[in-house]
């Protein structure tokens, strides 16, 4: 009964935010979002530790943190030119549309026997132990890309300089496999080994985070404690409160040290919560250059090209030579940088993306209706699985990270990261069959 009535409630909240797009502005778009993300939040036994709910919870930081604290006269600095463009309104819209249609693909994927205590995800060696062989490949790959680049001093903002003329192939495809393997092995561990992962996890992302990498590094943390709530909920919630005090008080140090290098100046540490939000609210920035070129129809739209780009490069690559490309591959990332900043996107530079503005650069506004319900039935399928189903659920899993990092960048790397998780996943299925085969073999009979 409560189903149907969320389900209606939020239809209707839906058709007011395609009827009256950004109306009220930054604050009736926070409500909306407060409003999607209890919602989902008072339906699932695990609440705010949903994977359903992390993901509205991230796509509000990204895209209100900026402008909400400006609309309530709270903001740190003075606000940036775009917060001033007639397509502000625009992608707030876009933004409340995309919330409460998570909200809504979510409670249709709900089932009415789904219970209502958050169980314990059994163990799975086979997954534990596959799954760090993977973490294992994934961190030395990394490693080897860090030490080659000098990321940890050079830092997050000369990568990107460097992807365009230098090989970045170990670095970028250890960050890629060092969580999918960490998060199988999670799906697969018992409550004594968590406390492990969450060590070797520290270990192997705590540098690159302290370099600038922040994003990739919360994103996965999120996606480990989302697991981690499936097999010790008190220990879990108490590291992720540790860990998000921690990033609030980290970030804007980080951000102050890194812009104090670039220009010689010496670092002013200023630790204030609302750094963190306002730094991580600039993906609202994109979604407004998308909007003042897909609304008034100066850019035709896409029809699904970027997620065919994504599904192309599935297949790594491996060979033996690089070469640097003639020209950068105009994913909507770089799409969105192109015309925001030429100078940022010749020197292979972004300012970004947001998850929202890619499903309306190729469908428009039904494109943003179809993706997010879409996007909000398949994690609350992955939450039915975090409770009874350890294989289908490390499929999850170790996808979830990624997509929590496709709120604020385009899907380029996304169905690279589902195909091999799905063949980490595999393999340990196949482990666990094989195991289970020669158990009930029957015993070789003695030869007389």
């Amino acid at each position: 009964m409560m189903s149907g009535v969320r389900i209606v409630a939020l239809v209707a909240l839906l058709g007011i935010t395609l009827i009256l797009p950004g109306a009220g502005g930054p604050i009736a778009a926070a409500v909306i979002w407060a409003a999607s993300a209890t919602i989902l939040a008072r339906s699932q036994p695990n609440g705010l530790m949903s994977l359903a709910c992390i993901y509205v919870l991230v796509l509000g930081a990204f895209h209100l943190g900026l402008v909400v604290p400006s609309a309530l006269g709270l903001a740190l600095d003075e606000p940036p030119p775009w917060m001033q463009s007639p397509q502000l309104r625009t992608a707030l819209g876009l933004f409340s549309t995309a919330t409460v249609s998570v909200a809504l693909g979510a409670s249709l994927a709900a089932r009415p026997q789904e219970v209502v205590a958050l169980p314990t995800l059994p163990p799975q060696p086979q997954l534990f132990g596959v799954g760090c062989l993977v973490a294992l490949l994934g961190a030395g790959l990394l490693w080897i890309g860090v030490w080659q680049l000098g990321l940890l001093s050079s830092g997050y903002d000369v990568y990107f300089e460097r992807a365009v003329t230098e090989d970045v192939r170990f670095f970028g495809f250890g960050l890629m496999l060092f969580p999918i393997g960490l998060l199988v092995a999670a799906v697969g561990a018992t409550s004594g080994q968590m406390a492990a992962l969450g060590l070797a996890f520290a270990v192997v992302l705590g540098p690159l985070f302290l370099a600038g990498f922040r994003g990739p590094t919360l994103v996965q943390m999120m996606a480990l404690f989302a697991v981690w709530v499936h097999k010790d909920g008190r220990t879990a919630r108490r590291v992720a409160a540790a860990s998000l005090l921690a990033a609030v008080i980290l970030v804007p140090v980080i951000k102050m040290s890194r812009n104090a290098e670039a220009d010689g100046s010496e670092a002013k540490v200023r630790v204030d919560p609302l750094a963190v939000l306002e730094e991580a609210g600039g993906s609202l920035y994109p979604l407004v250059v998308t909007a003042e070129s897909v609304e008034p129809g100066v850019e035709r739209l896409w029809m699904g090209r970027s997620y065919v780009m994504g599904l192309k490069r599935i297949i790594p690559n491996v060979s033996t030579r690089w070469s640097a490309p003639d020209q950068r591959v105009l994913t909507p990332s770089a799409w969105a940088t192109l015309h925001a900043d030429q100078w940022t996107y010749e020197h292979g530079g972004g300012i970004g993306f947001s998850g929202i503005a890619e499903p309306y650069l190729n469908f428009g506004l039904a494109g943003v209706v179809s993706v997010f319900v879409l996007i909000g039935w398949v994690l609350r399928r992955w939450d039915h699985w975090l409770c009874r189903e350890p294989f289908r659920a490390a499929l999850g899993a170790a996808s979830f990270g990624c997509v929590l990092w496709t709120v604020r960048n385009d899907s380029i790397e996304l169905f690279r990261v589902f195909a091999l998780a799905g063949l980490t996943v595999l393999a340990a299925w196949l482990a666990a069959r094989l195991g289970t085969r020669r158990q009930l073999a029957p015993p070789a009979q003695p030869v007389h």
